[in-house]
Formats: C-alpha cells, structure tokens, sequence
C-alpha cells in the first residue's frame, strides 16, 4: 500500500513519516536548511509492503504535492492540534478528492503541545472540515512524536488496512508517470514513479513520452526491493536505456501516444473556490506528474447531471479514459477544481460546439469503452485508432471489442454493416435517378466518406449492380442515348474494336473514309458516355477489352511468383499485342494505379474496376 501523506506546512508530517519508519524524507540540502519540504520524498516498511509519499505542505510548493498522488493511494492527513485545519489542510483534501482517492486516515499531530480542551475543539474542527468527503469516517489518531505508542497505534491501523490482493489495471498496457530521475554510477539513468496500469518486466521495451524513443529495462525496483516485474499500484525505480535525460511530467509507456491539447472533463468545482468560473479562465493544468498551463473554455451541461468543461492545453498531455485532471486558477493561485478526462482530441479546426464534436463527446460519456464504440459507430465512420488510443486498451482487449461487431475497414476507419447496407442502397437510388446520360463519376457519389467509395462501388459492380464503363458509373444494362449520327459510328466501332489491339484511328480513318480528326471528335464523345477508352494518342479501346487484358496481366504477374513481376516483352507475348500498342496499354495501367513500373519490370498494385 502507498500512503500519501497531506497537510498545512509545518503540521509535522516529515517528522510523522520519521516515527513510522526511521526513515528522514527530507532530501535537499535546502529542505535540511529551511525545515520545510520543497520537493517529494519517500520511505518504505514492511519489507516495502507499505511505502510513504512525503509532500510539500507550502501552497508555492503545490506542483510538487500533486505530483505525489495517485488515486489509488491511501491517504494521511495531517492536521496540527495548535494550529488546527488551516488553509492547504482544506486545499490538499480538496485535490485528494479531485484525483480520486477514496480512502484514508487522520493523524492529529503535536497533541503534546496542547491540553486536552484544545484537542477536543480540534477534534470538532476536522469534523466539520472532512464532512461529506472520502475522510468523514475515517479514524482519527492522536499522536505526538514524543510519544512512541501513539505513532505505533497510527501504524498499526496502517498496516490492518493494506491489501495485497488489491485490483489492478494489469489488462491496460504499461505506463508510468515519472516524477524523479538521476543517474547511478555503474548502472545508469534511473526513473522513478507511481505505475498508473498494466505490468513492467525487465528487459521489456517501452517508450519514453514525449520523445517517442526506444527504451530498455535493464532492472527494477518496487516498493523499494529488486524484483523482475512491476505492476499497477505500484511505486517503482527503473533502470533504463535508451535516453540520455528526462525530466518530471515524462512518462514510461508500452504504446506510442500522440498526447491531446484538447481535454473535456467532467468538472467538479471547488466548494471553497471564492468567485464564480469564468470561461477562458487561465489555468494551471495538473494531471499525474504532468504540468501545463491552458485555459478553462467552456462551461455546459451535457444532461441534467453532467457539467463539462474544455480544457485548452498549451503543451499536450498524454491522458486516457478516466484520468484525473487537477485545476488552479492563475491568478488567485488556488485549486478551481478538476474531475474525470472523458474526452480529448488535436482537432484546432472544428467549433467546441460542432455537432459532429458533440456527439463524439456525448458517445465518451458511457462508461466502458464498447458502449462507446457502438455510439460511436452509429454517428458515423469512426477511427479505430484513436479510440483505441484514448481508451488505452490493449490488443487483446481491443480485438475482443470490434471482433465482436460486423464492420467494413478501410485502414483504421471503420462503419458499420447497416451503416455500410444503407450507403449501398442511396447509391443505387441516386445512379437509378441521375439525369446525366454519360453515367457517374465516382467523385460524384457525395454521400459515400471517400476512404470506402472505390470499395462500396467495386462491390457494387461485383453483384452487377453497377457497371463501370469510361471511367464512369451506371446502373447495368442502362441505356444511353446516342444521336443518330453518333448511334451509327458507334454500331461500326463496337465490331472494330472488339480486339486486343484496336485499329488506330490513323487506320480507322482510311477503312471508313472519314477524316481523322472528325473522327476523333466523335470518339471523344463516345468516351464521355463511356463506350470508349482512350488510352493514348490515336488509341481507343473498348472498356470491356481493358478489364480482359487487366485479367491477363493479373495471370501474367501470378506466373512469377518469386517476383510478382513482369517484363513488356513477357507482356508482349503473353497476349499478342504489339510492342508499341503494348507500352501504350501499359503506361495508360500504370496511370490508374493498377500496375506500377519498376526499372524494366512492372508489378500489380490493385483491382483495375
């Protein structure tokens, strides 16, 4: 169990964390010198069963006490019998609260100095402070340094309420918040921190955030004791390798992450907080051992029970689903408030209140991540990434979650079957409706989200649906409208060019005796209605003679199997086109994306339509 301790400065909690464990917390040569603690220090007991997180009492020093609380930590608040609550007694269970601790113990320390009467009003006081908190039931010990039995009654308790059996985030993948580092002469750069999910091994690669760099495990400290693995809940050292330097705010993580600029949380204010919150309100941002500084932007109710606030980060954060985000106001110095991270994203361009943003922001409200997947599959295409990302799951976890919904993919973007039936259904309807007789263009079909459009239209094609003509789309078997002139042309050219190698328009001229370019332009027209390809100069084919020689190049490719490639003279021979003809064809399939030319060699990228 860790135990983190909380209270006024000079209530005496560097001297309680002494008489517990004998161990002085105060590190820094300036702690030593001024009597105060500045920054976090640490000792464990039991074997390292329980260890204790010394904080700063000073309100100037409030960074560093956030830094040292995790929600899943017991908390000590130290509260002094002379002096009584005073105001960072008040502030510092206000960010217990915030970060989401639940349980905990009060010590009333220096009870040497004061009679019995002032204990009692004392005693009254922390009623009335801990009232409606996590702290309301919680014992109270009175105890004084002088005293050695009434810090060995405070640390028996402790000890009754560890549990090493207690839940932990092992499914999530690894990460740590890292809130100290030096070097160990012999072994390197050390990090310390409180591991907030999933299990550590030595020699596992991880990556340190935010540079993105590879680092190594090279060994492991938990609780103060060399072990080979460390997991959730746990405090821990690790040696690493990999980097040269890191600083407090960075984090330890198994998976990469891009971290958000934009958070939205479910706010809960603070009840001693002295003015109303304004929106654009500057900030102080804290979240783990991370630090920025931002701006509170709006103020809502989502729904008659949820209030939410957006939060402006001018450093990004590496948060997730859940996290626990603290707020101080700028100017007057206090804690404003804070609460649960259900929403974050680095998009600048969209209004905090665009419809398609709000409806991705109500999706996160739920509370496990498939309900939250299936609202927001049902707004729309979704990228599988970033929910994946933010709601920090794992492979495993993740596979099990969309393996178990029917979704079409294209990369990371998914939708769903009905989702994907119903787009298919609106583009027969808008192809069986349109009033251009040359078919449609696939930039055309609006209502398709790009990413899909060639999948949805292929598919379409495939059930005959559709047919795919001159590069343009059409119901199959419609009909097109031809003037008579360009109806007679068109009834001699579809027998003429019913070939691998097509006339060119130079022969096509002589043999029907009309000039060259008069015939072209009509061809042209025929391109526009999607009877004709022209592939090159002077060359036209018909459409479906370009999906027979795709076939055959497929086939061709297929024969090489150790290179998937082919040459223009294998080309050449395997379909007894013409050299000429033959670099035209294959030039006007490496302008669709179908093959690709590579030296003197081209292989297949694709589906020619």
């Amino acid at each position: 169990m860790i135990i983190t301790l909380a209270g006024h400065v000079d209530h005496g909690k560097t001297s309680l964390v002494k008489a517990l464990t004998g161990v002085e917390t105060d590190r820094l040569v300036e702690e030593k010198k001024r009597g105060l603690t500045i920054d976090l220090g640490f000792a464990y007991i039991d074997e390292g069963d329980i260890g204790f997180v010394d904080v700063p009492g000073h309100h100037k020093f409030i960074h560093n006490m956030v830094a040292g609380v995790a929600s899943h930590q017991h908390a000590l608040m130290v509260i002094a019998a002379d002096d009584g609550p005073m105001p960072q007694s008040r502030e510092h269970l206000e960010i217990l609260r915030l970060i989401g601790v639940n349980e905990g113990t009060i010590a009333l320390t220096k009870c040497d100095r004061v009679d019995e009467a002032r204990i009692a009003d004392c005693l009254d006081e922390i009623k009335n402070l801990v009232g409606a908190s996590f702290l309301e039931n919680a014992k109270v010990f009175q105890t004084s340094t002088e005293n050695p039995v009434s810090t060995e009654n405070l640390l028996s308790h402790l000890r009754s309420r560890a549990n090493p059996n207690r839940a932990k985030q092992n499914q999530k993948p690894f990460r740590l918040a890292i809130d100290r580092s030096f070097t160990v002469k012999g072994a390197g750069l050390v990090v310390t921190g409180t591991v907030h999910a999933g299990t550590v091994a030595i020699d596992q690669q991880l990556i340190h955030y935010p540079s993105g760099k590879k680092i190594r495990i090279r060994g492991i400290r938990a609780q103060d004791k060399a072990v080979q693995q460390s997991t959730s809940g746990d405090r821990c050292a690790l040696n690493i390798t990999g980097i040269e330097a890191v600083e407090r705010g960075d984090w330890i993580i198994q998976q990469p992450s891009q971290g958000y600029k934009n958070l939205t949380i479910k706010l809960e204010a603070n009840k001693d907080f002295p003015r109303a919150i304004k929106n654009w309100t500057p900030i102080h941002i804290y979240h783990a051992t991370s630090h920025s500084t931002g701006r509170l932007a709006t103020l809502h109710k989502l729904d008659s029970t949820t209030l939410i606030a957006d939060i402006l980060c001018d450093e990004a954060l590496p948060c997730h689903q859940g996290d626990r985000i603290v707020l101080r106001d700028q100017s007057l110095d206090l804690t404003l408030g804070g609460g649960e991270v259900i929403y974050a994203d680095n998009d600048n361009q969209s209004r905090r209140n665009d419809a398609k943003r709000l409806s991705k922001l109500k999706a996160h409200t739920h509370s496990n991540p498939e309900q939250c997947l299936d609202q927001l599959l049902a707004n729309g295409p979704t990228n599988l990434a970033e929910f994946s990302d933010f709601w920090h799951l794992g492979d495993e976890k993740f596979q099990i979650i969309t393996d178990a919904k029917s979704l079409r993919r294209s990369g990371e973007i998914a939708l769903t079957e009905t989702h994907w039936l119903q787009l298919k259904a609106s583009v027969v309807d808008f192809a069986s409706n349109a009033k251009s007789e040359q078919g449609l263009k696939e930039n055309e079909f609006v209502e398709v989200p790009s990413l899909f459009r060639q999948m949805l239209l292929n598919e379409l094609i495939n059930e005959k649906a559709l047919e795919y003509t001159g590069g343009v789309y059409k119901l199959q078997g419609a009909k097109i409208d031809l003037p008579a002139p360009l109806l007679n042309l068109w009834e001699r050219l579809e027998r003429v060019l019913d070939a691998k190698q097509p006339p060119s328009t130079g022969d096509l001229s002589k043999t029907m005796r009309k000039p060259q370019q008069d015939l072209e332009r009509s061809m042209n027209e025929l391109v526009k209605r999607g009877l004709l390809v022209n592939i090159a100069s002077h060359r036209y084919y018909l459409p479906q003679q370009l999906v027979n020689i795709a076939e055959d190049i497929k086939s061709l490719a297929a024969g090489n199997p150790a290179t998937k490639a082919f040459t223009v003279r294998e080309f050449r021979d395997h379909t007894g086109i013409g050299r000429n003809v033959a670099i035209d064809v294959l030039e006007y399939f490496d302008g669709k994306g179908f093959t690709r030319r590579q030296e003197n060699q081209r292989i297949v990228l694709g589906t020619y339509p």
